[in-house]
């Protein structure tokens, strides 16, 4: 018995040498890592869409009156949060940004995103923040280079997310903000909300920034 062991043994040390390492070993490794970072956007989208429901009827208000209890701006999310058990790094900014009917300007007011039953506006929940370095890489962009998610986290996205998700890297073209998704699918981004943050998370961060944006 204990030959067999022995010869078991030098058998499973040289097939250790000899058998192929799997040609998507580092693609397994790096992508959930990449997926972790996507872990806290999502979170915080999520820990924002608690804090609209949560200031809003029947948890806050009267149901005739329909009071909320927040406002245009960036959201403190961390009550919410600590319910997905992810901390706030400061990396990631979430905003409500309550929106005239045409999306060309903020409403304004205390009750700017109260929304009663004849209301049509929108209110636009956004999370973004800088694409870590590690998952950078660089395209030209007639004479600058920009940066856009690499292809590990390109691959993050897509197991993260689905494709109607509005979620990706937020990019400027002629004035006007996209959220590309990793499908290639854009979505605007209505210029007056971008201009409250994510417009300057952009420029600051060599053209992209990772985002995620809801309707509410």
């Amino acid at each position: 018995m204990y030959v067999w062991v022995v010869l078991a043994t030098f058998l499973a040390m040289i097939a250790a040498y000899v058998l192929p390492i799997r040609p998507d070993t580092e693609k397994s490794v790096v992508v959930p890592v990449a997926q972790a970072k996507l872990v806290q956007m999502a979170a915080m989208q999520k820990a924002g869409s608690q804090h609209i429901k949560r200031n809003s009827w029947p948890f806050f208000g009267t149901e005739l009156g329909r009071e909320v209890n927040f406002n245009n701006g960036v959201v403190d999310v961390s009550t919410y949060l600590a319910e997905s058990n992810v901390v706030n790094t400061g990396e990631f900014v979430t905003g409500i940004y309550c929106l005239t009917d045409d999306q060309t300007a903020l409403r304004t007011g205390t009750d700017a995103c109260r929304k009663m039953f004849e209301d049509t506006f929108v209110r636009v929940l956004i999370t973004y923040g800088p694409i870590p370095e590690k998952w950078r890489r660089y395209v030209q962009d007639g004479a600058d280079y920009k940066a856009v998610p690499s292809n590990d986290m390109m691959n993050a996205l897509r197991m993260h997310y689905t494709q109607y998700d509005m979620a990706g890297y937020a990019i400027e073209r002629s004035g006007q903000y996209y959220i590309v998704n990793y499908e290639g699918t854009e979505y605007e981004v209505p210029t007056v909300v971008a201009s409250y943050g994510l417009s300057e998370c952009i420029s600051n961060n060599n053209g992209s920034c990772l985002a995620h944006m809801n309707w509410k």
